[in-house]
């Protein structure tokens, strides 16, 4: 039994190796997002699993040993600057268990990191351990290098596999530079302080390898720092360089050949001139990266906590809903006004508002406490070899910490967190707590409880994780056939599943029920005339458009403060207007609410605008109504809804004032409120500056041909005429060209652009029925309705 529990524990330390390994290669191409939910998944299936272990061996062996120490309370003080702010989270899901590239803020993730620190601690506190863990470290980062130098020099090793990778397996190219930073600077610790008899890395064939694999990775930091040529990663190196070079004064006769600062130096001096004086490499083409500013994610974070709670925030992972929130309006004078960021220019700037100063305040308590412990080990070390360890892994570890108020994070670097804790806990705490089950036969039955009640959540969040998976496979599978414009029923199918699998993220049904909408779309474009329905087709429809309904409903009930959700349900209500006459109430509050949501973004405000003007034009065949109260009532609702939908205009306008779809409906409105020359004007201010935009050049030529006065014909015609250049497969512009033609009397040119029609529209019998009027003769100077296309 003693040699098993040894194999088990064994298995353990095997699994937390695997883990270090894998955790920055780790990628699969099988989710829409191929990094962030399986590094998740790795990180939470390979702790829990190596917990397992570690339980198991002390049943196995009926021996207890475990690290003692008040630092044992730190990775609680790190899990309850989650905990308690995911309690009073606007998105529950997202808090608790993560999505769309938030997994690394999740309480998930946070609470397998803190159980990896313990089994750091208790499991790997040797020499020995670290050497094995030293090495894995430094073959693991070296291959990220390299797949990333290989993938800019163009040759795909991992995006042929996965296309939305940006040339690496961490992240975006600022976070695999961070993380190279960090590995480098523990690297460079390493070469600084070690000795003969030390580690492998001057023993053996193994040391020359390692020696290689550090050299390589310091040239590829080096490299990648030169094409992204950024500031705040130059600062970064420098910030690491200085730690170590803050060690070796204080402790210089630790260190074996002062020689070895010669590397360091020289590039320290580098990073000054190439952040100062000289240019970068720019010979390579990167993908391009977008983030906040410092200032504009300090006024985010402000108006959260003074919002929301100032201790807990707005829920970890909620960064996207506090800046849709709280996003400044000068961010609509730029080409991303309409981008919806997920993160703050660092990982500081992230936490602030989404845990509040309460998880902001245990967050710096865990490093605090941690930091203080562990400088007491390198300046005032018992041994030297207390030194080395605390040496090598705190450089690291501070680099992180700096490199938290200067980039954004993600999994890779937050487990990397996660793992210098761990290595720097296990040398804190050197009491060991040795106890056999014999002699206290209580702590036997807590160990097995706990290890029992572990293995049966082990196995039930397999089983949920895996459903979570699966869900995740089917909802990529469903975009990737819609991108391929696949067959949108079998969309909906892999998407109907998905929201199956996983019934509590709010994506999969939003999508669902956009989906439905179109296949509803899909089945009434098919339709000939309403008679032609038999009971069977009218039901299936009705279904469809309850099922789309109920689907983004139940989105908005996932998660409340997601706009993107409110959107979604205010354009299938608006969709259904015409077929369902309330369905425009419901409308308004949805885009009324995705305003409250998102007051400053400029499209939000446009279409809560055409929805009152939707909800206009059903209103409108009421006027007619023989019921002279009725149609009074309508009369006032409908120029209610025009004023309004010219207000909401008129405030996208004033948000982003070249917001040219917001232009181009305010001319729509006019029309509609009789203001013909207003709408002309505005619809030539429009077309002014978007002369490549067909829908513009059609409407302004339908607005010449509605005001008919002098010379508006040829204006029409000149509109029309251009908007066939921009699209000759446009058939409303050819049929109203046509009706120009036949207005100058020119049947042979109305003949030509009616065939072009009807060849268009092969089975439109009012565009036949045309070609054989005016191929006799017959002319009419009546503007037609225009064609279903």
């Amino acid at each position: 039994m003693k040699h098993g529990g040894q194999h088990v524990l064994s298995a353990a330390r095997g699994l937390l190796m695997i883990l270090i390994f894998l955790m920055p290669l780790f990628f699969l191409p099988v989710t829409l997002e191929p990094l962030e939910i399986n590094k998740q998944t790795l990180l939470v299936v390979l702790t829990c699993a190596a917990a397992l272990c570690w339980l198991g061996s002390m049943l196995l062996t009926k021996h207890v040993r475990v690290r003692s120490g008040w630092v044992n309370v730190l990775p609680l003080l790190i899990l309850s600057a989650f905990v308690l702010p995911a309690i009073f989270s606007v998105a529950p899901y997202l808090s608790w268990v993560g999505a769309h590239r938030q997994e690394y803020m999740s309480v998930l993730t946070v609470g397998a990191i803190a159980l990896l620190i313990y089994l750091l601690t208790n499991t790997m506190g040797e020499r020995k351990q670290h050497q094995q863990i030293h090495l894995t470290l430094l073959v693991s980062s070296s291959l990220v290098a390299f797949i990333a130098v290989l993938e800019i020099l163009g040759v795909h090793v991992v995006t042929a596999l996965a296309p939305s990778l940006t040339l690496n397996t961490v992240g975006t190219l600022t976070a695999l530079t961070t993380f190279l930073i960090v590995s480098h600077s523990f690297s460079l610790g390493t070469v600084l302080a070690h000795k003969k008899g030390d580690s492998l890395l001057y023993d053996k064939q193994l040391g020359v390898i390692e020696q290689i694999l550090i050299f390589f990775l310091s040239c590829s930091t080096l490299f990648f720092l030169l094409v992204l040529d950024d500031g705040g990663l130059w600062a970064l190196l420098m910030a690491s360089l200085a730690i170590l070079f803050s060690f070796v004064v204080f402790r210089a006769k630790d260190f074996p050949s002062h020689a070895r600062l010669i590397w360091p130096m020289c590039l320290l001096v580098l990073a000054v001139l190439f952040w100062f004086v000289l240019p970068g490499i720019t010979s390579f083409s990167i993908p391009l990266e977008i983030t906040l500013n410092g200032e504009a994610s300090r006024s985010v974070a402000t108006q959260t906590l003074e919002t929301f709670s100032s201790a807990f925030g707005s829920g970890p992972g909620t960064y996207t809903f506090d800046f849709s929130q709280f996003r400044n309006v000068n961010l609509n004078e730029t080409d991303f006004w309409n981008t919806r960021f997920d993160r703050g220019s660092s990982y500081f700037l992230t936490l602030v508002p989404t845990i509040g100063l309460f998880g902001v305040g245990m967050f710096a308590l865990f490093i605090l406490f941690l930091l203080g412990r562990s400088l007491t080990q390198v300046i005032r070390p018992s041994s030297r070899d207390e030194w080395l360890e605390s040496f090598v892994h705190l450089t690291p570890w501070l680099t992180l910490i700096v490199s938290g108020f200067l980039v954004s994070w993600n999994m890779t670097l937050v487990v990397s967190f996660g793992i210098f804790s761990g290595l720097l806990a296990s040398q804190v705490l050197r009491k060991e707590w040795n106890t056999t089950l014999k002699k206290v036969p209580g702590i036997s039955l807590v160990i097995s409880s706990v290890f029992t009640v572990l293995s049966i959540v082990f196995l039930v969040g397999i089983f949920v994780m895996t459903q979570r998976y699966t869900a995740e496979i089917a909802f990529a599978q469903a975009i990737e056939i819609d991108r391929d414009e696949g067959d949108l029923q079998q969309v909906v199918r892999y998407l109907d599943r998905a929201s199956m699998l996983n019934s509590h993220l709010d994506t999969y049904y939003r999508n669902l029920g956009e989906a439905l909408l179109l296949r509803l779309d899909e089945e009434l474009s098919g339709v000939n005339s309403i008679d032609t329905l038999t009971d069977e087709s009218t039901q299936y429809i009705q279904s469809l458009a309850a099922a789309s309904v109920n689907a983004v409903a139940k989105s908005t009930t996932l998660s409340s403060h997601n706009v993107l959700n409110w959107l979604s349900r205010g354009h299938i209500y608006r969709e259904l207007i015409p077929v369902l006459g309330e369905a425009s109430e419901f409308a308004l509050v949805s885009y009324q609410t995705a305003i409250e949501l998102e007051p400053m973004n400029p499209s939000n405000w446009t279409e809560l605008g055409k929805t009152y003007l939707a909800a206009a034009e059903h209103t409108r065949p009421l006027i007619l109504s023989s019921n002279t109260d009725i149609a009074m009532k309508a009369q006032q609702t409908l120029t209610q809804m025009l004023d309004q939908a010219e207000t909401a205009f008129e405030k996208a306008v004033e948000l982003k004032p070249n917001y040219a779809p917001a232009h181009f409906q305010l001319a729509v409105t006019y029309e509609r409120q009789g203001r013909m020359i207003d709408a002309i004007t505005k619809m030539e201010s429009v077309a002014q500056y978007n002369q490549f935009d067909v829908g513009v050049a059609f409407e302004l030529g339908m607005l010449y041909l509605q005001r008919n006065q002098t010379g508006d014909l040829d204006r029409a015609k000149s509109a029309l005429l251009h908007t066939i250049k921009l699209m000759p497969s446009y058939s409303n512009a050819h049929w109203f060209l046509a009706s120009i033609y036949e207005q100058e009397g020119d049947i042979a040119e109305a003949v030509q652009e009616i065939e072009i029609v009807l060849q268009l529209n092969p089975n439109n019998e009012l565009v036949r029925s045309r070609l054989e009027r005016l191929s006799t003769g017959q002319i009419s100077t009546r503007i037609p309705e225009a064609i279903e296309e």
